[in-house]
């Protein structure tokens, strides 16, 4: 192999690595391959290695918990680390850092997670253990609905997916908060005193300019040890990080973003899939009719389905009619909802809330897991196929029946003069 096709392979591997939808392909086909290996004859529980506890002993200190714990507590905080510089650099240098930008994706999110947990909160009214997860059906994810978007190509205005980013920040920073107010154990005094000190040495170093990324790392790992122990949960850590680190090197580099972009790769082609392979893996001999219509499974279906949708199209819509936003560029309001449907694809981020709400408990034999990937294809697949024939239907006509019938006339009108 010679020294250019080398440098083509390496440029293409890259590519593909540093695109958008890669990840959100990656984490389909391990979804797929872990419901399929799980309910095959041959499956091997692999859920049981995922209750292997493993950790560490430090004197007094120990920190042992299940490999399960350790993705869905420890690697997704690099995930909402990643998230954390991303809302840093959007509010102060990127699309969001001008107002005008701000108030039609905020109040998309906000319909967006209104709506859901209101249809939730109806199907499910009168059983406090079920309403623990209100919350399950506000969240979108990111990756994946933006893979699907993509996949459209110029199909769509290019402006969708700017809009469709703005709402996934706004839709994220709504599920921290909610994280944080609402499924936060039993609090450790001493623990929480840990994390102040954290947080203040990572003041201090971005006071001072310090741009040693490891020093963040040693106050953010610190962090997240206190957080954990303090029983708010430990993406915050995440959060909190990245918010201290400074946007700018002292040379005027870019900080913020160009540890965004060192770790969007991992992030995306490791962690995410990782966390939806632990996650996916459920067992559906165990899921009954009676299971997969109560409330729970009804409610998330038609909470990320149906109340998505619903919430942000009307939310969008009334910001745009009362004047306090202007549309998307070239985006009609049938694009907008196409965009809509796609937020319906809560996955990895509704599971991941969906452990925090019934963590230990099997009381709907995974029916409320299999609601959350029910309801996330068929969001997919509904916001897909609307985007692509329907959104844009006169184009789509143009395009797929009536150039190809006057170019076979012309033919036509060739062979006959000949």
């Amino acid at each position: 192999m010679d020294r250019t096709t080398r440098y083509k392979i390496r440029n293409n591997l890259n590519y593909i690595l540093q695109h958008d939808a890669t990840g959100g392909i990656i984490m389909i086909v391990l979804t797929i391959i872990a419901l399929v290996y799980q309910n095959s004859p041959y499956a091997f529980n692999y859920r049981k290695i995922l209750e292997i506890k493993a950790g560490f002993v430090f004197g007094d200190y120990s920190l042992i918990k299940p490999i399960l714990l350790w993705i869905n507590d420890g690697l997704i905080s690099l995930f909402f680390f990643s998230i954390g510089l991303e809302l840093k650099h959007e509010f102060i240098e990127g699309h969001l850092s001008k107002p005008k930008n701000i108030a039609l994706p905020a109040m998309a999110a906000l319909g967006g997670i209104l709506m859901p947990s209101l249809i939730f909160f109806l199907c499910n009214i009168g059983d406090d253990f079920a309403l623990k997860g209100w919350a399950i059906p506000t969240a979108t994810d990111t990756a994946f609905s933006l893979a699907i978007l993509l996949f459209l190509g110029n199909k769509v205005p290019s402006s969708l997916k700017i809009f469709l980013l703005s709402l996934a920040i706004f839709d994220d920073i709504g599920a921290i908060v909610i994280i944080a107010i609402f499924y936060t154990a039993k609090l450790s005094v001493i623990a929480l005193c840990f994390a102040v000190l954290s947080i203040i040495g990572l003041l201090c170093l971005n006071l001072f300019g310090v741009n040693r990324k490891s020093l963040y790392f040693i106050f953010g790992t610190f962090l997240w040890l206190s957080i954990l122990k303090s029983g708010v949960h430990a993406t915050l850590a995440g959060i909190i990080t990245a918010f201290f680190i400074p946007l700018k090197k002292h040379d005027g580099s870019p900080l913020v973003m160009e540890i965004y972009d060192s770790c969007k790769v991992w992030i995306a082609i490791i962690i995410l899939p990782l966390f939806a392979f632990a996650n996916a893996g459920i067992d559906l001999s165990g899921i009954t009719v009676d299971k997969l219509f109560s409330g729970v499974p009804v409610g998330i279906f038609l909470g990320l389905f149906l109340g998505k949708q619903i919430g942000v199209f009307l939310m969008s819509y009334l910001c745009v009619k009362a004047g306090l936003s202007q549309m998307p560029e070239q985006a009609t309001w049938k694009h907008i909802y196409g965009v809509c449907i796609l937020t319906g694809v809560g996955f990895t981020m509704s599971m991941f809330v969906d452990g925090l709400a019934y963590w230990g408990s099997s009381i709907f034999a995974y029916a409320d897991s299999f609601a959350i990937i029910l309801a996330s294809v068929f969001s997919g697949i509904t916001g897909y196929i609307y985007l692509r024939y329907f959104a844009d239907k006169q184009s789509y006509i143009l395009q797929k029946v009536i150039i190809p019938k006057i170019m076979t006339l012309k033919e036509a009108g060739k062979k006959l003069r000949k």
